[in-house]
């Protein structure tokens, strides 16, 4: 259904609700009160329409967040070598439970992370640019600031067109 059909829609369902037999004021204001309150529930039924995960009853990705802050923890008293591991095992689950609801919600056009996936995917172009080449820093930021032009764009059309037009910004 497109903007311009849930809006009419909408203000069908709110002439209805007025009562024809009052003053103008009093017609506006009950027209102003059904609006809001068919506005409150089509922002309901969104939260609701949440995408689910394939192992929707089992917590996973919260417990891989919460395993992660727990080895954040752990590692940040221990200290040494053995700590710097354990901080970045932490940061790694952490990030792909962060990363597992980012993709649910982009890619089935509940919520827009175009800005986050291009810069996460950016940010692996300039560790990747680092690992592999031995070039400047000018280029390696001009390499990464590409791949966050090139996917941004990308991604906000993805998402408007998989959320039916509700795009934001």
């Amino acid at each position: 259904m497109g903007k311009r059909s849930r809006r009419q829609q909408q203000r069908q369902t709110v002439e209805a609700d007025v009562d024809p037999g009052t003053s103008r004021a009093k017609q506006s204001r009950q027209r102003m009160k059904a609006r809001a309150d068919a506005a409150s529930s089509v922002a309901e039924a969104k939260i609701k329409e949440r995408p689910k995960a394939p192992w929707d009853p089992f917590p996973l990705m919260e417990l891989a967040i919460f395993s992660g802050i727990v080895l954040l923890i752990v590692g940040a008293l221990i200290g040494g070598n053995a700590g710097r591991g354990l901080i970045g095992a932490g940061v790694v689950l952490a990030c792909i439970g962060g990363l597992d609801t980012i993709l649910r919600e982009h890619f089935n056009g509940y919520r827009p992370h175009a800005g986050m996936l291009a810069g996460i995917v950016a940010l692996l172009a300039l560790i990747g640019s680092t690992t592999l080449f031995t070039i400047g820093i000018g280029i390696r930021a001009a390499i990464a600031i590409g791949v966050f032009a090139l996917l941004f764009p990308a991604l906000r059309r993805d998402y408007i067109r998989r959320a039916d037009g509700r795009g934001v910004l």
